[in-house]
């Protein structure tokens, strides 16, 4: 059975974070770090470079707190005016005995976020993020690794 405590123990610490964002010609290169706290969540922040089209360059940082479920973990808002409100509930499931998926979809307002994540190569996880709005569209790709 997957447990979520034990999947959030096995992202503790930190990651080195590439981010491409398909559809807005961008990147963000950066660090993130899981932070294991007492009560069993874990802070999440991620802290970086926002790379643009047009060649500028701009500092970013977000945070979420991750709390483990029965077959996963949910992720809420930990900054900005989201504070406390829940992203996604994330459910894994095998996709073989190698890999573990689970996938959601966050709304926000009339702007649709379907959210993959894909954990079980060692040292290296993603997420793949698909945004889609009346003023919006655009994949987030970021890779994971140690």
């Amino acid at each position: 059975m997957i447990e979520g405590s034990r999947l959030l123990r096995s992202l503790s610490g930190a990651w080195q974070l590439d981010r491409e964002i398909r559809g807005a010609g961008a990147q963000f290169l950066g660090k993130a770090v899981f932070e294991p706290q007492p009560d069993g969540t874990s802070n999440y922040r991620e802290c970086g470079t926002l790379l643009l089209r047009d060649g500028r360059e701009l500092s970013s940082h977000r945070s979420y707190t991750y709390r483990p479920s029965e077959r996963g973990f949910t992720v809420a808002f930990a900054d900005g005016p989201t504070l406390g409100n829940i992203f996604v509930r994330l459910l894994f499931g095998a996709v073989d005995d190698q890999q573990l998926v689970a996938d959601d979809v966050h709304r926000c307002g009339a702007d649709t976020y379907e959210v993959r994540y894909i954990l079980g190569r060692p040292g290296a996880f993603e997420t793949i993020i698909d945004v889609v709005g009346p003023a919006k569209a655009y994949r987030l790709i970021s890779s994971y690794v140690r």
